[in-house]
């Protein structure tokens, strides 16, 4: 990527940023998007060619992908645990077909035969 490319990026990023009010997190998503721009750039990269690289002295960067992968899953984790309720109400399918979702849908999907 040529530099004024990367400074567009970069100025359309922060103008993003600066104009996102809604979040109080917005540090924490905005991270995320990082990273997942800059996986994408390494996953496009030629395979040979990274493994000539890191074969040349640099395992340090092997190191830092895998505790990175670990930091990464385990704040995935927690945050797919704790979705609030009201999300998974939301989301969750109403199996039954009684117009709300309860509890029975969540068994029903679980593959509980309820009594009718």
């Amino acid at each position: 990527m040529k530099k004024e490319q990367l400074l567009r990026e970069l100025i359309r990023k922060e103008i993003k940023s600066a104009l996102n009010e809604n979040s109080e997190k917005y540090m924490f998503f905005q991270n995320l998007e990082t990273i997942k721009k800059e996986v994408e750039e390494m996953l496009s990269l030629d395979p040979q060619i990274v493994d000539a690289i890191l074969a040349n002295g640099h395992d340090w960067a092997s190191d830092h992908i895998a505790t990175s992968k670990d930091d990464i899953e385990e704040v995935h984790n927690f945050l797919m645990s704790n979705k609030a309720p009201m999300d998974e109400e939301k989301s969750f399918p109403d199996l039954t077909g009684d117009g709300k979702v309860t509890y029975a849908d969540v068994l029903k999907g679980r593959g509980v035969k309820l009594k009718k």
